[in-house]
C-alpha cells in the first residue's frame, strides 16, 4: 500500500443477473463517491465490473484484478468494493482467498457498506493484526465446520450401508433379530429355545416327566 497522500484506487462491482443493471449503476455511484470523499485517485482503467454469479470460476474480472495487483508497477494501491457479498458469493473461503491475495501483494481494501473490514495504509498496525486474526479465525471455524459435516455425512452413509440388508417396508420376519422384535427384552438367552415360524412347539406327551 502506498503511504503517499493520494491513494490510487481500483473499483470492483458485480451483479448476478442482467436485470440488475440499475443495481450495478448504484454500486458504481457509491464506490466513486467513496473515492472522492477520501481523496483517492481513480483511473477509469481501474474500474472493473462484471455480470457473474459470484463464484471464483465465473469472476473473470475479479481474477484479472488480483493478477494486476500482484504485478510489478501496478496502478492502484487499494480496491473499493461495495460489500463483501458483492465481492464474492463463494463463501468464507473464497472471501479470505481474495483478501489474502490483496494483502500479500501490499494492496488494501475498503467496503463501502462494511467499513469495519477496511484495511489500508492508514489502518493502525494493531487494527491490521486484529482484522487478519479475525479473518483467520473465521477461516479456521469454517474449515472445522466443513470437516465435521463431512465426517457426519460419512457416518450416515456407513450406517445406511450397514443396514442395507434389513427390510425397509412391510413386515419384518419374526426371526429377523431386529430391535423391533427383541424389544427391551433383548435376544433370547442361550438356554431358551428359539421358536421357528410355522412350527408348533414340541410339548411333552402325557405321562412323561
Amino acid at each position: 500500500m502506498n503511504g503517499s497522500t493520494l491513494t490510487r484506487a481500483a473499483v470492483y462491482c458485480r451483479i448476478s443477473r442482467p436485470d440488475e443493471r440499475p443495481i450495478l449503476e448504484n454500486q458504481l455511484e457509491n464506490a466513486r463517491r467513496h473515492c472522492r470523499e477520501r481523496g483517492m485517485v481513480l483511473a477509469e482503467e481501474n474500474v472493473l465490473t462484471e455480470l457473474a454469479t459470484g463464484t471464483a470460476d465465473h469472476q473473470v474480472r475479479l481474477n484479472e484484478l488480483l493478477e494486476r495487483a500482484s504485478r510489478p508497477g501496478r496502478t492502484f494501491d487499494l480496491v473499493v468494493f461495495t460489500s463483501l457479498s458483492r465481492m464474492t458469493r463463494g463463501g468464507v473461503e473464497a472471501a479470505l482467498y481474495t483478501l489474502h491475495r490483496l494483502e500479500s501483494a501490499g494492496v488494501g481494501w475498503h467496503f463501502v457498506e462494511q467499513p469495519i473490514l477496511d484495511f489500508d495504509s492508514t489502518t493502525p498496525k494493531l487494527a491490521q493484526d486484529i482484522v487478519l486474526a479475525v479473518l483467520a479465525a473465521i477461516d479456521e471455524d469454517y474449515r472445522r465446520r466443513i470437516s465435521a459435516a463431512t465426517k457426519a455425512a460419512f457416518a450416515r452413509r456407513k450406517n445406511l450401508e450397514a443396514g442395507a440388508n434389513l427390510p425397509r417396508w412391510g413386515r419384518h420376519p419374526k426371526a429377523c433379530g431386529c430391535p423391533k422384535h427383541f424389544g427391551k427384552r433383548g435376544p433370547p438367552l442361550a438356554h431358551e429355545e428359539t421358536r421357528v415360524p410355522g412350527k408348533r412347539p414340541d410339548y411333552p406327551s402325557r405321562g412323561e416327566p
